[in-house]
């Protein structure tokens, strides 16, 4: 067996690793490249590899850094099966199709190419097969599948691949525990090799259970300031999450105000997919809401149409307005940033990954002036941010995990800035005691 790796080698985005077992080669995860222009440059080079030779993809969960190359895949040849769960299957097909409509209006404003359009797409969705969590199916000659869940977003999973004699098992995105809307991840008994992500390997997470109460402290913030909450917030599990504990806050302590926009098309159909797949949910928000209302949404206003969006600005604050893109790289939120960045009484809430070179990151970091659609913004709001919302484990949860699996010879770490990739190598190799690796892209690595 022999894999490759062409995306998400000491950086966070673009996954992408193939496998060649006898003849078959399949591929798990085929991810956009996200970030600083340059980078995203990337997602139009080649492969690395025919994609007609492709015979099985595995989307392990429906990140764009995960699926948004699928269409391109297909568009340059690909014809196998493509296998994930119900839910991956669903969400998929809406951030491919919302990202073909981001990239179309990028086209038209400034030139270029798409990286592929809607026929490419049509294309793709029958080429999905979906299989339920523990199931052991033989997706090709020789070579033998299992998802169990991964805790990251809802369908996620940990995918363990049989063949040769050999068993490789890839955590794809390996989800923060404990989780308010998914069960823990899937334990795998027992693995000859591991990839691995390592998005924060060096870094502890904050108390999770201090979240709500940060959420509560900002919110109550924006109200006496009679400010604007701003909240760039990832379509898939992010916006889910804070409407989940927003629900809570109000319950509470009753809030009449402030208004509560979801300014979200995608995030929309997404939760309306989670409302589909309860199953898939954690047992403990399932046993509390047993009226499948896991959201709270009679407390959001919720924005459709581009005029609706445009309405906001005409609300009174205080006011909350959680909008897409979660690294502001895109969509509604930098219409609302252009705006309410410049003034002081106004926050902005951080609460997912921002990669290097994001407006977002930038923001992070400290920038006091910043471009949006070509206009010079002042950043005067205040930028706050919460770190337990986030849906990657971290490394003690990473040690964790890999300790626990039984005869683990080699792990390569991917997913990860060159530091975090490197901290929990180190930690797997000195303190477990197994080999551990960060690979090149492109590099061939025998098994």
């Amino acid at each position: 067996m022999r894999l490759s790796f062409h995306g998400a080698c000491s950086e966070v985005t673009g996954s992408n690793i193939l496998i060649e077992s006898r003849n078959q080669k399949i591929l798990l995860d085929c991810g956009l490249f996200q970030g600083p222009r340059l980078h995203e440059e990337k997602n139009f080079s080649g492969f690395g590899y025919s994609p007609s030779e492709i015979n099985a993809l595995v989307l392990c969960h429906a990140h764009l850094d995960h699926v948004g190359r699928t269409p391109k895949l297909v568009k340059e040849g690909f014809r196998g099966r493509i296998y994930s769960t119900g839910p991956t299957k669903e969400l998929a097909q809406l951030v491919l199709a919302d990202n073909e409509k981001l990239m179309h209006d990028e086209v038209e404003k400034h030139g270029g190419e798409l990286l592929y359009d809607l026929a490419d797409l049509e294309r793709t969705v029958p080429l999905f097969e979906t299989i339920p969590y523990g199931e052991r199916i033989e997706i090709v000659p020789g070579i033998k599948l299992t998802l169990l869940n991964a805790g990251h977003i809802l369908g996620s999973c940990v995918c363990v691949i049989e063949a040769e004699g050999k068993k490789l098992a890839y955590t794809s995105d390996l989800g923060n525990n404990p989780s308010l809307l998914l069960e823990s991840p899937t334990r795998v008994a027992s693995a000859d090799y591991l990839i691995s992500e390592s998005t924060y390997g060096g870094r502890t997470h904050e108390d999770i259970n201090l979240r709500t109460q940060k959420l509560a402290w900002v919110l109550e913030n924006t109200i006496k300031d009679s400010g604007v909450l701003l909240i760039p917030s990832f379509a898939i599990e992010r916006t889910q999450e804070l409407l989940h504990d927003i629900d809570h806050f109000c319950s509470i302590e009753g809030c009449n105000r402030p208004m509560f926009y979801l300014d979200s098309p995608l995030a929309q159909k997404v939760t309306a997919v989670y409302g589909k797949y309860p199953e898939f949910l954690g047992s403990n928000i399932r046993s509390n809401h047993l009226d499948n209302d896991f959201f709270g949404l009679e407390r959001v206003q919720i924005t459709q149409t581009v005029d609706e969006s445009k309405e906001i600005n005409d609300a009174p604050s205080p006011k909350v307005i959680i909008a897409g893109a979660g690294m502001m790289n895109g969509g509604r939120i930098l219409h609302h940033a252009k705006r309410y960045l410049p003034d002081s009484k106004n926050t902005l809430l951080i609460v997912g990954y921002q990669a290097k070179g994001s407006l977002g990151r930038r923001i992070l970091d400290g920038d006091t002036e910043v471009k949006i659609h070509g206009e010079r913004v002042p950043v005067n709001a205040k930028v706050k941010a919460i770190g337990s919302y986030s849906a990657h484990a971290d490394a003690p949860q990473l040690e964790n995990y890999i300790k626990s699996i039984a005869g683990l010879k080699r792990v390569f770490f991917v997913h990860g800035e060159p530091e975090e990739s490197q901290a929990i190598a180190n930690t797997v190799s000195t303190k477990i005691g197994i080999v551990s690796i960060i690979p090149e892209t492109g590099k061939y690595y025998e098994l």
